[in-house]
């Protein structure tokens, strides 16, 4: 395999684990706010949208920082910038 099919094979493969710890964290923040406000007896509207809001949030900044961290392990265990092309090339030539 050549360079750039590797790069793609990589590209998709980090895709997916991206959106499986987006997809983790969600429903791990969701089901921590149900556990949180269950004995609550009358949850309102707006305590609701605030859930959504920082679950939305939560995942996105912790996808980000999760997804960063196993990338970076996975390029540095196994040496994966020697078979991999560049995505950004240098502008100057």
């Amino acid at each position: 395999m050549n360079k750039k099919l590797n790069t793609v094979i990589f590209l998709l493969g980090a895709t997916v684990l991206n959106l499986l710890i987006l997809a983790t964290l969600a429903v791990l923040l969701g089901l921590l706010f149900g556990l949180a406000y269950r004995n609550i007896p009358e949850v309102s509207m707006a305590l609701s949208w605030i859930a959504v809001i920082v679950i939305l949030f939560g995942s996105i900044g912790g996808t980000f920082y999760f997804y960063s961290k196993i990338i970076k392990w996975i390029v540095k265990k196994w040496k994966i910038d020697d078979f991999i092309e560049p995505i950004f090339k240098s502008g100057r030539r």
